[in-house]
């Protein structure tokens, strides 16, 4: 009998010591997945998230989005009872609905990512402004719409040193820096502005007509978030 019950006894300890242990790794995993707010105001917010090999994003409810990766990764996304491998390039694009869904790393290097959500918040009127004079209509040659849907249109701009962009119409707009340079803002709301502006700053324009000079010495590469609704 006492051996029984010693038997007993071990087997509860290890069944404790293996579900602490297995905790443990769980709470790990999810601290590896780091979520930081990188940019905020009435109409979107940009999260930037970076999860190392292994790292675990547990089950909740995202809003709606847009994802840019920042990095090439391999996901496990799980959403209700249905798991699925991801496999996303530095540089692509996709949207997400407003649902329930885990996150893991199941790559080999940290995958990284920023997720624009579009806020409830009316945007501001465009008045005469229109997409159909956005740069990637008017400017082929620096500016490439890269995703869009019913919600934003994604432009990717490149100019290299002294290259200028024509006038051309804006919506309300979050530009994300993906590298470092220095332009001539030229508006017909504010004038012209020299910036300078460090990769990773993020900055929300209301709708305007605008030209763009790169004046700096360095390539001014980075993204448009047009929001429609």
């Amino acid at each position: 009998m006492k051996l029984t019950m010693l038997i007993i006894i071990c087997f509860g300890i290890i069944l404790f010591v293996g579900g602490c242990g297995q905790q443990q790794e769980k709470d790990t995993a999810i601290e590896q997945a780091k979520a930081t707010v990188q940019f905020e105001n009435d109409y979107v917010k940009m999260v930037e998230f970076m999860l190392k090999p292994g790292a675990i994003i547990p089950l909740h409810k995202g809003e709606p989005r847009a994802v840019y990766a920042l990095s090439d990764y391999k996901i496990k996304w799980t959403e209700g009872d249905q798991e699925s491998e991801k496999e996303w390039r530095k540089g692509d694009v996709h949207w997400h609905d407003a649902i329930e869904h885990a996150v893991e790393n199941i790559g080999d290097v940290d995958a990284s990512y920023i997720a624009v959500i579009r806020k409830e918040t009316a945007l501001p009127d465009v008045g005469d402004y229109a997409m159909v004079q956005d740069a990637s209509q008017l400017d082929s040659v620096h500016a490439n719409s890269i995703f869009e849907n019913e919600h934003v249109r994604i432009i990717e701009v490149k100019l290299a040193v002294g290259d200028s962009q024509p006038m051309h119409h804006s919506i309300n707009r979050m530009i994300y820096s993906l590298t470092s340079y220095q332009i001539d803002y030229t508006s017909d709301q504010m004038g012209t502005k020299n910036t300078k502006i460090e990769s990773g700053d993020i900055h929300w324009h209301t709708a305007d007509k605008h030209s763009v000079k790169n004046s700096g010495e360095t390539v001014a590469h980075y993204l448009i978030f047009e929001f429609k609704q």
